[in-house]
């Protein structure tokens, strides 16, 4: 009896190794598909909101604004794991500003489906990143941070070209922990 136990003990433990092997592979597969759509996410959003926006090499600068999650290289922890917990509230954020971006350019674009539909695109698709990476992390009581309101014209389009810019930073740098993660599981 204590054999079948111990085998059966063995082959949960290996179904749930390989479980976590194909969960770290399916959030990788919605990340990297998350990033080839959003990426020219930033350039379509730019093209949308006019001059100064719209200019060819139109520099803008990297204001921060709060609540809006942004990389910072220099401060990241080592840790693959560490930098997906990271990910998680950033993505969590995302998808708010996102609606918040979206919305706002229904009323600024009304006539920009196509930037519409894209911001839609990120903004569900930043809500399945974080429900992955939660699940993932095994954090599933995770709340949604709230978020500073903007109120003129010029402030929505630069919160705006910030959630996007941000956006994409946080899907390369989630689509590199998952990947070292994977690498790391199939060894």
């Amino acid at each position: 009896m204590e054999i079948i136990a111990e085998h059966l003990a063995g082959i949960l433990s290996l179904s749930q190794e390989q479980d976590g092997k194909e969960a770290k592979r399916q959030a990788l597969l919605l990340v990297s598909m998350a990033k080839s759509q959003a990426d020219r996410l930033v350039e379509n959003y730019l093209s949308h909101q006019g001059p100064p926006f719209s200019n060819n090499g139109a520099a803008l600068s990297n204001t921060k604004i709060d609540d809006i999650p942004t990389v910072d290289q220099d401060s990241l922890p080592s840790s693959p794991w560490k930098r997906l917990a990271l990910s998680l509230h950033a993505f969590l954020s995302l998808s708010e500003w996102l609606a918040l971006v979206r919305l706002w350019q229904k009323e600024l674009n009304h006539k920009s489906r196509d930037l519409l539909d894209i911001l839609e695109i990120a903004e569900n698709n930043s809500r399945a990143i974080r429900f992955n990476l939660a699940t993932l992390l095994g954090m599933e009581d995770v709340s949604s941070p709230s978020l500073s309101t903007t109120s003129t014209t010029m402030k929505k389009k630069v919160a705006g070209y910030m959630v996007c810019k941000s956006f994409y930073e946080w899907l390369s740098l989630t689509e590199r922990d998952l990947l070292i993660l994977v690498v790391e599981s199939s060894v």
